[in-house]
């Protein structure tokens, strides 16, 4: 074990930013704000994420500030290291900058450096940052051990035994989880902005202390008194977790304010501040609200505690802020297919009623991002995540066109025929394009949730009938539940799977290829016939993160929610009889293993649709009753490997790439007269470094103190995972 946790280099791309030169001045301004916020708040994710990630970052940002790579060589060279060690050490390096701590962003397993413990010492050790300050010194003594660490413990996120996550102090079990989600539950209470934290010992009492510790600039404790919590055990609501990072966060904010470019941007981000400073989630659902309504902006921001794939039980959200220009050409398709959408919608596989009573057309838009504080970036999003604002107030969409372009540079037919390969190359980017606006403006924008309102009445008339048994519905949400909290841990896949089937099943739609292909230069049927194969081939890719059970009767573990999603519908697609989809075991160019994907056109339209179709309804029966007490089996079961799958995972890991690394740009306010210029950085290790050394350099505002924030978090905290073995 462990040369599969080794660091493999990355291919690093740079984002294409030139619509920023597009902006006006006073945009610009507003923009550079926002620049600042998003990577203030990226902080936080390396606190989220593993005890040490932040200590790491922190030794690379400080020998990196120091010494540029050529440096640093030059010194270790001196030190007897090889050119391969330092261009490993370099490597490791700029994975955690582009990971944002030291696990993958995209399949949440550990990665260590590709060079020995002693090599690695050695070049700290010879570097002028560790021979110029005793601060230094002093983390990396703090880091080595669990950079290095391959205690089963360590090497995935997970809830103990099975791994570690720093959303829960270092004993915390998922039954430690479900207690405080009881909580939250009754007092209404989403825990986007919220870890737990257990003490160590018991207090003088003899009880245990849990605190539901909300993310908050101003500190404030309160013990809570329900009966239905356990009586052997103390229980608080503690406000001022990473505080100090919440109150640099906070004062940048002001910046964003004094830029706004409208009085609702300014609204809405003195709600947001107001979340940030009070741990209040509802000022920050009052700000969502007004987000959703800022049609059109030319500059296009979101921040918050947003998504939840990487809390082990689902509920809580990793930071991310994203700043974009609004590509208004591209944009155009995109608001075309919301025009359409309500006519889209009826195309689906359940019945009206299923439906929100009135389809509230979202801002679609196509976006140029220039700066995405999180630790990995998307090509769609589709938010906010709240359940209640979806529902009755909207949502928005954005498709994230320099990413997709990005992504696109270096295509990978790894399992694809030699007679599909052509057509796939010519016309994957046309269909992926089109999957990613399906998946986010009527996957995950379509769909009612049957609730029961605080007055006991429903938000559904009796006559809606069961589509699964014909009867009467006998599921709904209760006041205080959601979609994450009724499905938990398998909330994100399962929501996953349904946008994808969503956009699937309706590619084939000659409206929608029409939107997206106005001149006419692509095939239909090619791009139709791409799309499938696309998801079938991201499906059998899809293995990768699987984790087989170790034990029997375990089931496995998937490491990735996007990746057990597409897994399901491969494996759905594997069932139609007649065959649709036929995997070949086959001897490579290179003389090993290899597979092939047979995908029979002929069948997309009468088998495969069927039955995506069918299994779509299912997705959509249990999302919209909350029926997780069938709907979780019925999904995990669905994304359960065989042992014949089990055999082409080993094929997949043979011929798997990293994913690449993205860099992008960042802005700066000119010292002379504070014009803001935006400075791009080369696509390589070297490039990626340096652009993090810029973002917390001393030429901007807020780089010193965010750093400093991000050391007093992570120095405080150690208390609470010292129960984590080495």
């Amino acid at each position: 074990m462990g040369k599969e946790y080794v660091h493999v280099p990355s291919d690093i791309i740079p984002l294409d930013c030139k619509s920023f030169d597009l902006l006006s001045e006073a945009e610009k301004q507003y923009l550079h704000c926002l620049d600042e916020v998003a990577w203030i708040g990226g902080l936080i994710d390396l606190i989220q994420l593993s005890p040490e990630a932040a200590g790491i970052f922190l030794l690379g940002q400080w020998i990196f500030e120091k010494q540029t790579v050529d440096g640093l060589t030059a010194s270790a060279k001196s030190a007897g290291v090889s050119d391969a060690d330092v261009s490993a050490f370099v490597s490791y390096f700029a994975a955690i900058d582009g990971n944002l701590g030291n696990y993958l962003s995209f399949g949440d397993t550990k990665f260590i450096p590709g060079l020995s413990q002693e090599a690695f010492s050695t070049i700290v050790t010879a570097s002028e940052a560790f021979n110029s300050s005793s601060e230094v010194k002093d983390v990396f003594d703090r880091v080595i051990e669990a950079i290095y660490s391959l205690h089963p413990r360590r090497l995935r996120l997970a809830f103990p035994p099975d791994g570690l996550t720093t959303y829960y102090s270092g004993d915390c079990t998922r039954e430690d989880a479900e207690i405080v989600q009881k909580y939250l539950n009754a007092k209404k209470i989403e825990g986007y902005n919220t870890r737990v934290l257990k003490s160590l010992r018991p207090n003088p009492d003899g009880k245990h202390e849990y605190l539901i510790a909300f993310a908050s600039s101003v500190k404030k404790e309160e013990v809570i008194h329900e009966a239905f919590l356990p009586s052997n055990a103390v229980f608080k609501a503690y406000y001022g977790d990473l505080q100090e990072i919440m109150m640099v966060l906070v004062d940048a904010i002001d910046d964003v304010k004094a830029t706004a470019l409208n009085k609702m941007q300014k609204l809405m981000w003195e709600k947001f501040q107001t979340c940030f400073r009070t741990g209040s989630i509802e000022a920050h659902k009052e700000g969502s609200k007004l987000w959703v309504s800022d049609k059109q902006p030319v500059v296009e921001t979101y921040c918050g505690f947003i998504e939840s794939y990487r809390d082990p039980y689902g509920v809580r959200g990793e930071f991310e802020t994203f700043v974009a220009v609004v590509d208004k050409d591209v944009s155009t398709k995109f608001h075309q297919l919301v025009s359409s959408a309500s006519r889209f919608l009826t195309l689906l596989p359940w019945p009206a009623t299923y439906e929100k009573d009135k389809f509230l057309e979202p801002d679609f838009t196509s976006l140029d991002i220039i700066a995405f504080g999180a630790s990995g970036l998307p090509v769609g999003i589709n938010i906010p995540n709240y359940d209640d604002i979806r529902q009755t107030i909207g949502f928005k969409n954005v498709s994230l066109r320099n990413v997709l372009k990005a992504r696109f540079q270096d295509l990978t037919t790894t399992f694809i025929r030699d007679k599909d390969r052509e057509t796939y190359i010519t016309n994957v980017g046309q269909s992926f394009e089109i999957q990613v606006g399906l998946h986010e403006l009527l996957g995950h924008g379509s769909g009612k949730l049957f609730r029961r309102n605080d007055d006991g009445t429903f938000n559904f008339p009796s006559t809606v009938r069961d589509i699964i048994t014909g009867g009467d519905i006998t599921h709904w949400y209760e006041s205080g539940e959601t979609w994450d909290s009724k499905f938990s841990d398998i909330a994100s896949a399962f929501e996953e799977c349904r946008a994808e089937s969503v956009a699937i099943y309706l590619c084939d739609v000659p409206e929608v290829l029409h939107i997206f292909d106005t001149e006419e230069k692509y095939d239909p049927s090619d791009v139709i016939f791409v799309n499938w194969l696309s998801m079938v081939q991201a499906g059998l890719m899809s293995l990768e993160f699987y984790t087989p059970a170790s034990n029997q009767g375990d089931c496995g573990v998937w490491r990735q929610a996007h990746c057990q999603a597409r897994f399901a519908i491969f494996k759905v697609l594997l069932a139609c009889n007649p065959p649709v989809v036929q995997i070949e075991s086959v001897q490579g160019e290179d003389g090993k293993p290899d597979l092939r994907i047979h995908l029979d056109r002929s069948r997309l339209q009468s088998v495969a649709k069927s039955a995506i179709g069918s299994f779509l309804q299912k997705l959509q029966y249990y999302k919209s009753t909350g029926n997780s007490e069938e709907g979780i089996p019925f999904f995990v079961n669905t994304s359960i490997p065989t042992v014949e799958h089990l055999g082409w995972r080993q094929n997949v890991l043979e011929r798997k790439k990293p994913r690449p690394l993205y860099v992008q740009p960042v802005t700066f306010a000119n010292a002379g007269n504070g014009s803001v210029i935006l400075k791009n950085y080369p696509g390589t290790e070297e490039g990626i470094i340096q652009s993090f050394v810029d973002r917390y350099s001393e030429h901007r505002r807020f780089g010193r103190s965010a750093l400093a924030a991000l050391k007093a978090v992570w120095e405080r905290e150690q208390q609470y995972f010292t129960t984590i073995p080495l």
